[in-house]
């Protein structure tokens, strides 16, 4: 009985090992945390594996696999003004931020994992910066943008936080067909004005919050809102009646279907 009991939870040990290894990626190569101080650093030290840093070849991080426990960042880049593309890597375990964009511009984040973070992605004092295509989970905040502009956010996917996007003095950002699932749905303050909302799926306890001076809809369609239930008459999918969010903000045009419904379905 016992030598069975073994074997059992071996094969239990096995099998659940796999599917992490899935999960996080088995082919990807184990890199230690990347810190990148100005234009110079971006090496094959510094997991640079292609580019030369203009906008039509820009430095390429990609393929790694950064989960040390405890360290502050996974990867921090600073003070550089080269084009660059961080993709297909996944981090866990920082102790700050998964990845820090400080004073810089020019970057790309596109198809990234981040989980146990205290924040997933910080962007702080720069601009024209993308991030498309992440996901993010087991933050306390998914996305804090500090005192940027131009930050563009489309088709990422925040589960599990605190706060989803936190935009602090942050304006002429983007936030786009994109799911955020949580307590806080999005939060803007300290002057983040002239801010894009649109398409995104809200299902949070609070789904916005904000100073005022932001748009929440365009081309005839704003955002999905988890708990309002308007009517929708004429069954184009939208809302017939506005979503407040603050004093002199609406979403006019809100959704009235999930559009990460089947998505979220198929992943369950």
């Amino acid at each position: 009985m016992n030598t069975m009991y073994g074997k059992g939870k071996f094969i239990w040990l096995v099998v659940g090992a796999m599917i992490l290894g899935a999960f996080w990626g088995w082919a990807k190569e184990k890199h230690a945390p990347i810190v990148i101080l100005s234009d110079r650093d971006f090496t094959p030290e510094n997991g640079v594996i292609g580019g030369s840093g203009t906008v039509q070849d820009p430095y390429v991080i990609a393929g790694w696999k950064i989960d040390r426990v405890g360290v502050p960042y996974g990867i921090y880049i600073r003070a550089t003004t080269a084009y660059f593309l961080i993709k297909d890597v996944e981090i866990c375990g920082a102790q700050t931020a998964g990845i820090k964009i400080e004073a810089a511009r020019n970057g790309k984040i596109e198809d990234v994992e981040v989980a146990g973070s205290t924040v997933g992605i910080m962007v702080a004092l720069s601009r024209d910066i993308w991030i498309e295509g992440v996901r993010i989970r087991e933050c306390d905040d998914g996305i804090r943008l500090v005192f940027s502009r131009r930050i563009h956010i489309q088709g990422i996917e925040i589960h599990s936080y605190a706060v989803g996007v936190w935009l602090t003095g942050t304006t002429a950002a983007e936030v786009r067909a994109s799911l955020i699932e949580g307590d806080l749905g999005i939060l803007l303050e300290l002057g983040s004005k002239g801010n894009t909302i649109v398409g995104n799926a809200f299902l949070c306890r609070i789904n916005a919050r904000s100073h005022g001076g932001n748009t929440w809809d365009e081309g005839g369609r704003g955002n999905f809102w988890l708990g309002f239930d308007g009517p929708d008459a004429d069954g184009d999918g939208i809302v017939d009646v506005p979503y407040f969010i603050s004093p002199g903000e609406k979403d006019h045009h809100p959704l009235a279907v999930n559009p990460w419904e089947k998505r979220l379905r198929a992943q369950s």
